[in-house]
């Protein structure tokens, strides 16, 4: 009984203003309709201003708003309709507005998958062109559509929506979390294992290429399969030089995972990273991308003892939504106390 007061409120309401603004609403110049053109021009500087603010978030938190822009013009879609079955008239134009803010969306979807066709994974890409090509997403921009245009649009976001938030939060978030365990680990055992840690040592002074190797073989253990990009760009495997069998990788581990490794110190950290960096930005995602991290590429960086936090990079995204994770392996980690002591 309340909500139907409440809804009798906002009709007599609604009527009182009618009544007073009509006048008003004759006398006033007929407002001109944006064209589509327009629309999108103006959605394209607004949505490219946007991207350079926010180029340093991953496809993942890029689509949470995204998404949770998507759930609330669902929540007004509901609402509307909600209105509409008490009372059919719509003076103000709430359906035309709906149907611009649908257009919008739409806009923003096809620059999301622009801005993130080299990291997001193909069966997403797929699933969005899909939508973007269908006659439910044009008659979200057709401005001759109105309420019509909207309530086709707002089922049809509705299930993308649903479709790209499950895809994202699935394989690949536990792909990453694999990833940051395993490293997590590996520094972790080096500072309780002296075995592993002389180990560790004999690699760091044999080179780059023995640590890519034990860390590899480390990653294993968790599910990863670490690779690296030779200068073609292509995948090339850690320990042998021939990299396994696709089909063999799909039935062994839970995710490839993008790594470079090189030995450094304090003097050369920064610089180090940087190179690591330009190696990485070679690489062109292969076949695998339903079980490839695509999003995030670790950068890893051992060292003696702990890196000061000057000579670490803060994580950083490519143009193309790549986030680079800056790790520090340390062979002889400090204790904690000792090394509290060497930040401050």
């Amino acid at each position: 009984m309340a909500k139907c007061g409440y809804i009798d409120d906002l009709h007599h309401a609604n009527l009182d203003a009618e009544a007073r603004g009509q006048c008003a609403a004759d006398a006033a110049p007929q407002a001109t309709h944006e064209t589509l053109e327009e629309a999108r021009q103006h959605a394209t500087v607004r949505f490219a201003s946007r991207s350079q603010q926010s180029n340093l978030m991953s496809y993942a938190e890029r689509w949470l708003a995204l998404a949770a822009r998507i759930k609330g013009l669902q929540n007004s879609g509901e609402l509307y309709a909600l209105f509409q079955s008490y009372q059919r008239e719509d003076n103000y134009g709430a359906g035309k507005f709906l149907r611009e803010q649908c257009g919008l969306v739409v806009f923003e979807l096809e620059f999301f998958r622009k801005d993130f066709f080299q990291s997001l994974p193909s069966e997403a890409i797929a699933r969005i062109d899909n939508f973007l090509n269908s006659r439910l997403a044009q008659a979200a921009k057709d401005t001759g559509t109105e309420h019509r245009g909207a309530r086709g649009a707002l089922v049809a976001l509705a299930a993308v929506e649903a479709e790209i938030t499950y895809i994202l939060s699935g394989r690949q978030e536990l792909i990453r979390a694999r990833s940051e365990r395993a490293f997590l680990l590996l520094q972790r055992l080096l500072a309780v294992d002296r075995t592993a840690s002389a180990e560790w040592l004999a690699a760091l002074n044999e080179g780059e290429t023995a640590c890519e190797r034990l860390g590899s073989v480390l990653l294993l253990s968790q599910g990863i399969y670490a690779f690296k990009a030779n200068a073609a760009g292509a995948r090339t495997d850690l320990v042998f030089a021939e990299a396994p069998d696709e089909s063999l990788l799909v039935r062994s581990v839970e995710g490839l995972v993008l790594t470079e490794w090189k030995v450094a110190t304090r003097q050369n950290a920064v610089t180090k990273f940087a190179e690591a960096r330009l190696q990485a930005e070679k690489y062109k995602r292969g076949a695998l991308a339903g079980i490839e991290l695509t999003g995030y590429r670790y950068l890893v960086a051992v060292s003696l003892k702990e890196l000061p936090s000057t000579c670490i990079p803060g994580d950083s995204a490519s143009k193309e939504g790549i986030v680079y994770r800056h790790i520090n392996i340390a062979v002889q980690p400090d204790l904690p106390s000792i090394a509290a002591r060497k930040r401050h």
